[in-house]
């Protein structure tokens, strides 16, 4: 006899059926996807040699299909080598061994260690320092000591992924870079939006009739700006207030020749927070900063005004 199996596919609702030539073999594969050991003593020997050779060729194609699935796992870097030991029920050497099969070599180069750390470093929460560095790529089965480690944090640091805490009394400590807040004050008489005045009035129908990333300028190189960071804008002459809000989407960059300032980035006016701040904005004498000019970064008792103001 044979049985028909039935497969309905839950990710994308398609429909499978494979029929299997042993209705005993069919009750074995049903009771092991079940965690259950099913074994009839009503069964024939000769019917069970015959379920033994289908049952070593399904053997063969499932470890055949895990072995390949270690590999991806570990070409992702999504999942340190210990714990991908743990799911393939596999020692360091029986695992590494596999993996070499494969091309994937016992310890990566230092640009694939840096890649793999930031992942967890993005992915996991609290501070990191050499000790956990250690911790963690010893997992990946990377041998690391603590000057290696210390390296890793600094090249982070440098593509700026994470930045040391100060007053940790000479202990490095890192933290995830948060995005920062800058206080903009577009110049009245100089900085125009669009082809137009950059006022309040005028921003705010920006945001709302013309989305999406603009150039705006800069007088100088702000190293520490990035995409993600906030731009709380600040009019000033007769105004004085913040009336808008934007989204940065680059870094800062040399301005093409002939532009009236040397810098430039890409930002986004927030629909949302400029349109409360127009109807309810931060005026200059709530705030803390007293004198803005330029582009800096914004003081925090203005950013939670500001953030209040937004709805944010």
């Amino acid at each position: 006899m044979v049985t028909r199996v039935d497969f309905n596919f839950g990710d994308d609702g398609s429909q499978e059926s494979v029929v299997v030539s042993s209705d005993q073999l069919a009750r074995v594969v049903s009771a092991v996807l079940q965690d259950k050991v099913l074994l009839s003593e009503r069964t024939a020997p000769h019917d069970l040699w015959r379920d033994i050779a289908a049952v070593t060729r399904l053997l063969e194609g499932l470890a055949d299909w895990r072995e390949r699935a270690i590999v991806a796992v570990d070409e992702s870097g999504a999942v340190d080598r210990s714990s991908l030991g743990v799911a393939a029920s596999m020692g360091a050497a029986k695992l590494y061994d596999l993996l070499e099969r494969h091309g994937r070599p016992r310890n990566q180069t230092r640009l694939t260690q840096v890649e793999v750390l930031e992942n967890r470093v993005t992915s996991e929460e609290g501070e990191w320092d050499p000790a956990r560095v250690v911790a963690t790529m010893n997992s990946y089965g990377w041998e690391t000591d603590d000057r290696r480690a210390r390296a890793l944090l600094r090249a982070l640091t440098d593509h700026e992924v994470l930045e040391k805490i100060p007053n940790r009394g000479g202990r490095a400590v890192y933290q995830l870079v948060s995005p920062r807040d800058w206080l903009y004050c577009p110049d009245p008489e100089r900085d125009t939006m669009e082809n137009g005045p950059s006022t309040p009035a005028r921003v705010a129908r920006l945001a709302r009739e013309d989305p999406g990333s603009t150039e705006w300028w800069l007088g100088k190189p702000l190293k520490r700006m990035r995409e993600g960071d906030r731009l709380w804008i600040y009019f000033g002459g007769g105004e004085g207030k913040i009336a808008a809000m934007a989204r940065v989407k680059s870094s800062p960059r040399p301005a093409p020749i002939g532009s009236h300032k040397p810098y430039e980035f890409d930002a986004e006016l927030d629909l949302k927070a400029t349109t409360a701040l127009s109807k309810s904005p931060v005026r200059l004498e709530e705030m803390d900063q007293k004198h803005p000019q330029a582009c800096g970064e914004m003081r925090a008792a203005d950013v939670k005004l500001a953030e209040a103001r937004a709805n944010l």
